[in-house]
């Protein structure tokens, strides 16, 4: 009975952290919102939404809140039990991966990723026009034309370190208390998908999320993932 209760209580607090950054929305849309109606004070052409938030600071804002949160909590209940220097802990994370040359593979990893995923989108974009609509205009707006330094910033680095720290730092390691290594790559990398609320992306975001997920399995370490989604994500920039 106590087993079964502390299974409960770790399958609770891995899906606490995804559920966290709904209130973490409200509070950076809100932030943004106040942030916006200065700067379109100062900028006039300013593109705002229907409420008059300017997108890419209101994404900033969300993403440092999820970071600053995430690091923290990930910091106090997993990483300060092991190097309690904080300048010890982030050293001991690359020592996690000693050869180079991994680093080497998962920076050319990411590109290639993301250049199948770029031509699987293109393919589909052209096959179903309708069906893809909806992606391409929100993703779209994120990295296609003129992106803000803002967003740059927001989705190529801020983002990809906090999602990291969230999904294969905290629920995966909570939900590997409960239901063990396998299920929780799996449990992480659905969360992962529905997280990011749009059909396509969610599902190349749940199977990114399982290879994350078992990446960060075998290296013991969420370093390794976060230079591979940086990257992922960089690339989405770099390819024509």
């Amino acid at each position: 009975m106590k087993e079964q209760r502390k299974s409960w209580t770790n399958i609770i607090l891995a899906i606490l952290p995804p559920l966290s950054t709904v209130v973490m929305t409200v509070v950076a849309y809100f932030a943004a919102f106040m942030g916006s109606y200065i700067l379109i004070g100062k900028y006039e052409d300013l593109e705002t939404d229907t409420f008059g938030v300017y997108a890419p600071l209101f994404l900033l804002i969300r993403n440092i809140l999820m970071l600053i949160a995430f690091s923290y909590w990930y910091y106090i209940f997993f990483l300060r039990k092991k190097e309690p220097d904080i300048i010890d802990n982030i050293k001991a994370g690359f020592r996690s991966v000693k050869k180079p040359v991994f680093y080497i593979i998962i920076v050319i990893g990411g590109y290639i990723l993301q250049f199948i995923v770029t031509h699987i989108i293109r393919l589909l974009t052209s096959l179903l026009p309708d069906f893809m609509s909806g992606y391409n205009s929100e993703v779209g707006s994120l990295i296609k034309g003129d992106v803000s330094v803002l967003t740059l910033l927001s989705v190529a680095l801020i983002a990809p370190i906090a999602e990291e720290l969230l999904f294969r730092g905290l629920t995966q390691k909570y939900a590997e208390r409960a239901i063990g290594a396998l299920p929780a790559i799996f449990f992480q990398a659905a969360l992962f998908g529905i997280y990011h609320m749009n059909i396509v992306q969610g599902i190349y975001a749940f199977i990114f999320g399982i290879i994350f997920g078992f990446i960060a399995r075998k290296t013991k370490s969420v370093f390794p993932g976060i230079v591979l989604h940086i990257i992922f994500n960089i690339s989405a920039y770099l390819i024509p």
